[in-house]
């Protein structure tokens, strides 16, 4: 094994973060007037995972041990390894591929690696991976596959496939060499490329931008302490590509400086482009001020750039104020970018007043992070600088004076454990489990009704618990609790029970996302979940303003009046508890509807003036009693809520409070878009077959059915009534010249033939129909019984020492083969044997003559179909209810399947789920079932020894359900009618199954 050379140790690392919690669309608490409202999924920043997502782990580097002889003339010294010592038997190619493996290795003087995949972190024995249009499985890296040599002896033996769509070497000390190497090998196909943790330079990143990847989306480069000068090669070579796609560009940890401001015009440029991390790098000076200058270009024109990660640079240290003043002019108007992060930059107070004013008027920016900064954000998503740059020190976080010095910081969010609230509710549901334990009415409990009560609350405990509970909550010392003690210790431990809880869960979330303590919690939108929530008020009044605990009930928010009477606000919660309360005019009000608890102490609540509102007596009003809202637990309702006077929240969008720039003095409340409502306003791209679910359909071309033609050909038993090789062959030329006709006459005959229960062909009385209508039979020269004389003979195999079995039983129909046989001697017997045809060749042409009308009916209508299912409107219905068909396929397949084979759909679980699912109707009754699955069927070109031309893969599934709504004949367009027919599907029984293992599971 060949070590690498030595480097300097990387920079110390700090921390790591990982992507925040999504986005997801929740659902109303019951009949409370307060709900999480839901936000868009499909294109929205929070569907693809808005995030700061590079690990930032400690890499140490390589080190080279000097007492170890040569490896080089070890291997010149040793025999080349058998294949069979370090890979798993295979294939021939397989085979092939470990002795080129082998050789490889011995060229570079290194020793092979054993071939057997790893099951670290780049997965499992083998993981998916998608190569073309389909998935596919990929195996992984083998364990001990590191270092320029064996990674070039890898890429030489042809290991790493050229049409592979993710080429992933995390961590494996790949250099200059190695790199090129890789470059080699990739190609249009490749989508994915990450060199995470690895010493790339110069001329290995050369050689990667010079690699015309033309659908390449994603490229990481993190950790690899690249430098200005390879940055730089890897930008040039980049630009120069026309046809890039590049959606994702990762250089963390990379020691960028200077280079930003290529990085930034290349930003520019690419319009693109979605997410830029250069987290953890040195852009300060001329090389920040250039980035910026680019991502402003990007966003002022057409760019899609949503997420942008400059975390933990040196950003203040120079020329700071000219980079905000550059992002702050782009952040002006609405543009696609939804989260930023500008964490641990040392900004400081007029840096990040540049900035502030940019965001002020900002409707689009959903995510911001700006710890580290002179700066926080307020829970309405505004930049709030500092009164001074001794805020934040230079070297990093703020401490615990800059705290101090921004009250506008969250309170609830910045303290270590919050206080939770019994809301009056709850408090009487302890007062009634008190009493429905107190059956002697004693007006006292017991511990082992305690034990009881605590159970009927939803806290565990057990007697020797509840004896404890007893003695330390008795103050009166009589072994009993009254109904004071008892709801006294219920609220002790319900608060313990739901603080430990929310502690727990904060902990996970911190560990999933790998953040930082210092920065545990955020007024990030985007990463704590967010909800926008709409509260109303109702009644008589001249002003009315709601005050909230995320600022310690400081800011006042204006609610705003309608012609209806009622007062609106738009707001942005947290999945936490929040505690609310209204000033209504000169006093104080509850939002109606909603639990409410005691403050564990007053508070002071500042009154707000108004035109029109006389001025209050006192200034400061004290109030003890709260609203609860609570996005993160479902709360009860009040019941003495009354129809005029209930807070009522319904869609909204999210929003900020700012002043009103033509009413002074008076709120206005803007809303905040997401990057899909952002696109949307845009020029909508138009809709491509490529990227629809029917992108997998392989349609019939004249190369397949000549690959068909040949192999039915192959089968048919021709020279028995066909001598002449030169007429035979004249024959076949006149086959390939009517093959697609010959296909839509067999699937029609065949789909009339078949039931769900026998084999896919063609019986004896449908042929003789066909005939019999095309006016073929007659009472001379080819009656009805030299018909069935000449299927027989059709349908009989040869059999021989070389006779592989059929995986089709054919039992008393013809397959495709045969049928092609069968017409093939009706055409000699009707016209060549009696003269009205020259050959059989032409022969054959008057048959096809005869069946043109049947051939053209059913390649109109197959043509209709497909021209009526794929398009934009049946793509949108079946993506909507992908998940649901998916369950529906994988619940009535693989009934008739061989053990451990894939599972497919066959023509009887397909005839029965349309029966389940009520599908049959007069226009399209049961026994058309087949003519469905036909429809739904791709072409094979053998179809005697493929599974799948029997069975249904799940794109045919689909195909087969459009082809019943067509052949049901109802009005309305063919995607509205497939609506309903997915609606029926998931109404019946199709998912029983899937229940029933659930079940099973479960129990």
């Amino acid at each position: 094994m060949q070590l690498p050379p030595s480097k300097p140790p990387p920079i110390p690392l700090k921390r790591s973060i990982r992507p925040p919690k999504q986005f997801t669309s929740l659902q109303p608490l019951g009949d409370s007037p307060i709900q999480r409202l839901p936000l868009p999924k499909d294109g929205s920043p929070s569907s693809r995972g808005l995030s700061r997502s590079c690990s930032l782990e400690r890499c140490s580097g390589p080190r080279r041990c000097s007492s170890l002889p040569s490896l080089a003339r070890m291997a010149d010294k040793l025999p080349a390894p058998s294949p069979a010592c370090f890979s798993r038997p295979g294939s021939a190619a397989s085979r092939q591929k470990a002795d080129d493996y082998a050789r490889e290795c011995q060229k570079r003087g290194v020793v092979p690696m054993s071939l057997l995949p790893a099951a670290g972190p780049e997965g499992s024995p083998s993981r998916p991976s998608r190569r073309g249009s389909s998935l596919s499985r990929r195996p992984s890296l083998p364990s001990g596959l590191a270092g320029d040599a064996h990674i070039a002896a890898w890429c030489a033996a042809g290991l790493l496939d050229a049409q592979e769509v993710e080429v992933r070497f995390r961590e494996r000390r790949v250099g200059d060499e190695g790199a090129e190497a890789i470059a080699r090998k990739l190609g249009r196909s490749t989508e994915i490329l990450d060199l995470t943790g690895n010493s790339v330079g110069h001329r290995g990143l050369s050689a990667l931008g010079r690699t015309a990847l033309p659908n390449l989306r994603i490229l990481i480069l993190a950790k690899n302490s690249l430098g200005d000068k390879a940055v730089e090669s890897l930008i040039q070579g980049l630009s120069s590509q026309e046809e890039l796609r590049l959606q994702s560009l990762v250089l963390a940890e990379n020691q960028i400086s200077r280079s930003g401001r290529a990085v930034g015009s290349f930003v520019a440029r690419l319009a693109c482009l979605t997410f830029v991390d250069l987290h953890w790098n040195f852009l300060t000076g001329d090389g920040a001020l250039g980035f910026f200058e680019g991502v402003a270009a990007h966003l002022s024109g057409e760019g899609h750039l949503g997420r942008l990660d400059v975390s933990w640079n040196c950003l203040g240290n120079t020329g700071g104020s000219a980079s905000m003043a550059a992002l702050s002019k782009a952040l002006r108007q609405e543009s696609s970018l939804v989260h930023l992060d500008l964490s641990y930059n040392s900004l400081r107070c007029q840096d990040c007043q540049v900035l502030a004013e940019g965001l002020r008027d900002n409707h689009s920016l959903i995510g911001l992070h700006l710890v580290g900064n002179a700066a926080s954000v307020d829970a309405d998503g505004f930049v709030v600088a500092a009164s001074s740059d001794s805020a934040v020190p230079a070297s990093g976080p703020p401490t615990r004076s800059s705290q101090a010095a921004q009250p506008e910081l969250l309170a609830q969010r910045t303290t270590p454990s919050r206080k939770v609230l019994i809301s009056q509710e709850e408090r009487s549901a302890i007062a009634a489990a008190f009493k429905r334990i107190d059956v002697d009415g004693s007006n006292s409990i017991e511990p082992h009704e305690l034990e009881v009560a605590m159970k009927s609350l939803g806290l565990q405990a057990t007697l020797e618990e509840a004896r404890v509970l007893v003695a330390k909550s008795d103050s009166d010392g009589n072994g009993n609790l009254d109904l004071e003690e008892f709801t006294a210790l219920i609220e002790t431990l319900m608060v313990k029970q739901r603080s430990i809880e929310d502690d727990a869960q904060q902990r996970n979330i911190e560990m999933e996302r790998e953040r930082s303590v210092l920065e545990a919690r955020t007024s990030c939108w985007i990463c704590e979940s967010w909800q926008p929530v709409e509260v109303r008020w109702r009644g008589a009044a001249t002003a009315v303003w709601l005050f909230t605990s995320l600022d310690n009930f400081q800011r006042a928010t204006r609610l705003s009046a309608d012609s209806a009477g009622s007062f609106t606000c738009d707001r942005m919660f947290p999945p936490d508890q929040i505690w609310a309360i209204l000033q209504v005019d000169n006093g104080t009000a509850l939002l109606p509807g909603l639990p409410t608890a005691l403050l564990p102490q007053p508070a002071l609540l500042r009154l707000r003036q108004a035109e029109g509102l006389a001025e209050a007596s006192e200034p400061e009003l004290q109030f003890e009693e709260v609203s609860l809202i609570d996005l993160g637990r479902e709360s009860p309702s009040s019941s003495e809520a009354t129809p005029s006077s209930t807070s009522v929240v319904r869609r909204a969008q999210r929003a900020v409070v700012c002043d009103d720039p033509n009413n002074p003095g008076q709120p206005l409340v803007a809303p905040r878009i997401t990057e899909s409502e952002y696109r949307a306003k845009k020029q909508k791209a138009p809709w491509c077959f490529a990227k629809s679910i029917f992108a997998g359909w392989r349609f019939e071309t004249d190369k397949l059915h000549k690959a068909a033609l040949l192999a039915d050909w192959q089968h048919a038993k021709v020279s028995k009534f066909i001598k002449d090789e030169a007429e035979a062959k004249e024959c076949l030329e006149v086959y390939q010249m009517h093959y697609a006709d010959f296909l839509r006459i067999y699937r029609r005959c065949a789909a009339q033939s078949t039931n769900g229960a026998s084999s896919f062909g063609v019986a004896m009385t449908v042929a003789s129909e066909l005939l019999a209508a095309a006016g073929v039979v007659d009472e001379r020269f080819c009656r009805l019984a030299d018909v069935d004389t000449m299927f027989i003979a059709a349908r009989v195999r040869e059999k021989g020492p070389t006779a592989k079995p059929f995986v089709v039983k054919a039992s008393d129909t013809v397959l495709r083969f045969q049928f092609l046989e069968f017409l093939l001697r009706v055409a000699v017997a009707r016209y060549a044997k009696t003269g009205e045809a020259a050959s059989p060749a032409e022969a054959l042409d008057r048959l096809f003559q005869a069946l043109r009308t049947e051939a053209e009916r059913e390649s109109g209508e197959l043509k209709e179909f497909l021209t009526n299912f794929h398009t934009e409107p049946c793509d949108t219905v079946l993506k909507k209810h992908q998940s649901l068909l998916r369950s529906v396929y994988s619940c009535n397949s693989g009934r008739f399947d061989a053990p451990g084979a894939e599972k497919m759909m066959s023509a009887k679980e397909f005839e029965d789920l349309l029966a389940t699912a009520g599908a049959f109707n007069d226009a399209f009754p049961q026994r058309e079932a087949m003519h469905a699955f036909a429809l739904g069927m791709q072409l094979y070109p053998d179809e005697l020894f493929e599974v799948a031309a029997l069975r249904m893969s799940f794109l045919e599934f689909l195909h087969g359900l459009g082809a019943c709504v067509q052949l049901r004949r109802e009005a309305g367009r063919l995607h509205e009618r497939l609506e309903e027919l997915l609606q029926g599907l998931a109404a019946s029984g199709a998912l029983a199954g899937f229940l029933r293992m659930a079940d099973s599971k479960s129990g």
